[in-house]
């Protein structure tokens, strides 16, 4: 694990995105699963937006769950005879070995903006109330007893 950090550190994310869209457009000769291209494609907009963190950690979030999509996708056509089907094969592999490096990169990427993973709190969800709990009065007070 701290090996996959390392390579994520000295890695780009930004250089990692356009790989992986390249082999992404590669792989889509045959049937390969559709939905890594627009990950990909949103991932370079949300490393380029510096405007707010949040892009970032839904393309992290994104990105973490394609990887079980991908072993899925991966079990459930493993016997196509289509033509193309192997290079495509080999260049969603090749994709899938890459991800979790860019994953790390990914959260590097956000911990270098100053910010981290934590998905917040119901206290902070859209239309909630301002505080979970609100302090009526000061226990060490005995102005009100």
């Amino acid at each position: 694990m701290d090996a996959l950090q390392n390579i994520s550190q000295q890695t780009n994310l930004a250089t990692l995105l356009g790989f992986h869209l390249g082999i992404s457009l590669f792989g889509a000769v045959s049937t390969n699963p559709t939905y890594n291209i627009p990950i990909f494609f949103f991932g370079i907009w949300a490393f380029n937006y510096h405007e707010s963190n949040s892009p970032i950690k839904t393309f992290t979030g994104c990105l973490g769950l394609s990887i079980f999509l991908d072993i899925i996708w991966f079990i459930l056509h493993s016997g196509n005879n289509e033509s193309g089907y192997t290079f495509a094969l080999i260049m969603n592999i090749v994709s899938l070995i890459t991800k979790p490096v860019t994953v790390f990169a990914a959260f590097n990427t956000i911990q270098n903006r100053g910010d981290s993973m934590n998905a917040g709190s119901w206290a902070e969800a859209p239309g909630s109330f301002p505080g979970a709990y609100q302090t009526v009065r000061d226990g060490e007070n005995d102005d009100f007893a």
